[in-house]
């Protein structure tokens, strides 16, 4: 029994390129371009003419990169100042902490209330609530108020609501509004 390997028969790739560029004619090419060319208008072919060149040149000719400034900063950060004391720990009459200290609104929840039921008593706008609710989280702590609980919020001078307030299970769980409208959360 023979156990030599048999070799494996190189191929040589460049000699059958060879064999099927010269196998091409070009002749019958060039005849087939030249007839789609007469075809076209006059206009198209000078347009073809010019443009032709122009993007050759285009894609060989390098551009330079364009560099972004380092000094401009890509994002803008505001700091906020946000009491996060829980509201059990808190004075409620020391002031905040800020010039507006006096727009903080407090609500005690009664038996049988519903956040809803919170907001139309105390004149917040209904749209608040329903940006308040997308970012609510898997805790849901809006939608799950309970009797005694506190609620306090303060508001804008336009009368729009800015930071929501609420204590749950000695826990303090914050509402504010972003700069673009929207609401965030804080745990």
């Amino acid at each position: 029994m023979n156990r030599r390997k048999k070799k494996v028969q190189q191929v040589d790739y460049l000699q059958l390129f060879k064999d099927k560029v010269e196998s091409i004619d070009l002749s019958q090419q060039r005849e087939k371009l030249t007839a789609i060319w007469q075809q076209l208008p006059k206009l198209h072919q000078r347009v073809l003419m010019v443009l032709v060149p122009l993007v050759i040149l285009l894609a060989l000719i390098p551009f330079p990169e364009q560099q972004v400034k380092e000094d401009a900063p890509l994002e803008q950060r505001i700091a906020i100042d946000i009491n996060t004391q829980g509201m059990s720990e808190q004075n409620t009459e020391s002031p905040i902490g800020n010039e507006q200290s006096d727009t903080w609104k407090e609500y005690t929840v009664q038996r049988g209330d519903t956040l809803a039921q919170v907001f139309r008593n105390n004149g917040l706008p209904m749209a608040d609530l329903n940006a308040l609710v997308k970012v609510e989280g898997s805790d849901k702590p809006l939608s799950y108020i309970k009797q005694g609980q506190l609620v306090r919020f303060k508001l804008k001078p336009d009368g729009e609501l800015d930071i929501l307030q609420l204590e749950k299970s000695d826990k303090s769980v914050m509402f504010f509004r972003i700069a673009d409208g929207t609401f965030g959360r804080s745990k």
